[in-house]
């Protein structure tokens, strides 16, 4: 049987941390030499890796985590970890009763979720760059931008439980992350997969509430955003590799789909 932490309490070194209405923010760092034991958590809570790779295991199943990571937890989830270079979480903790508020409306959260979409990552890091500079207004703001962190968990979960979801889109969507920088037309694609190109597009955005434009944007700034936390590659080289026309327009997509410049992204994760 696992050991159940109680509020608060999480393993590894705290940096700093903070309570507020509802949620309670902690920062902690973690040794290459780190082993977590089989555990569990009182509250649900999310955990974004600011750095690291370590390996997780929940049940039967083991998870490569590694930098940038958005994983949510309900309570009572057991698992491991197994840490492989010096690392650092950002733990967001929430209480029963903002959990049942999202509830209410139909969001089971119930089990764990990693959230693989940009606009969650992108309200994790603005959530934490408040969490580091924080004024008067912080734990407000804070507050706020946990609420929409759930309500993105919530629109995640109840997405993955759809039915009658194609099988032919997720042949599609392979299709593009295979050729995110020299993407094809709809028509090309549409042939692809073997349907007609409205029902195709039609299709993909009910599923996947963006366009393909759009989630072909999100897969080059992925791409991007992986290149700028393993290397020092000049951003305009990675602009260029990625499919971006100049490093202006890499620029004003990477700034729409985060909310951060590249340039303020490589200051968030290669800081400390």
């Amino acid at each position: 049987m696992s050991l159940k932490l109680k509020a608060g309490h999480f393993y590894g070194r705290t940096a700093q941390a903070l309570a507020t209405d509802g949620f309670r923010f902690t920062e902690k760092s973690y040794l290459s030499s780190a082993r977590l034991p089989h555990h569990a958590h009182e509250l649900s809570h999310f955990c974004f890796v600011l750095k690291g790779d370590y390996k997780e295991k929940i049940g039967t199943r083991t998870f490569e985590r590694g930098q940038t990571v958005l994983v949510f937890y309900p309570p009572d989830v057991s698992h491991a970890e197994e840490h492989f270079t010096n690392g650092r979480h950002f733990l967001v903790e929430i209480d029963s009763k903002k959990l049942e508020c999202v509830r209410e409306y139909g969001a089971r959260l119930n089990e764990p979720l990693r959230l693989n979409n940009d606009g969650s990552l992108w309200l994790a890091a603005k959530m934490y760059q408040e969490f580091r500079n924080r004024d008067s207004f912080s734990a407000l703001a804070l507050e706020s931008i946990s609420t929409e962190l759930l309500v993105a968990s919530s629109r995640q979960q109840l997405q993955h439980s759809e039915r009658q979801r194609p099988k032919w889109l997720e042949t599609a969507k392979e299709f593009l992350q295979e050729n995110f920088s020299t993407p094809p037309s709809l028509d090309e694609l549409a042939t692809a997969v073997g349907v007609h190109p409205t029902h195709l597009a039609r299709t993909f955005r009910q599923f996947e509430r963006c366009t393909i434009g759009d989630y072909v944007r999100q897969l080059r700034i992925a791409h991007a955003r992986q290149k700028m936390l393993t290397s020092n590659e000049p951003l305009v080289e990675i602009a260029l590799n990625t499919g971006f026309a100049d490093q202006t327009h890499f620029t004003r997509s990477f700034k729409r789909v985060t909310g951060m410049t590249p340039t303020e992204f490589r200051r968030v994760f290669n800081s400390r």
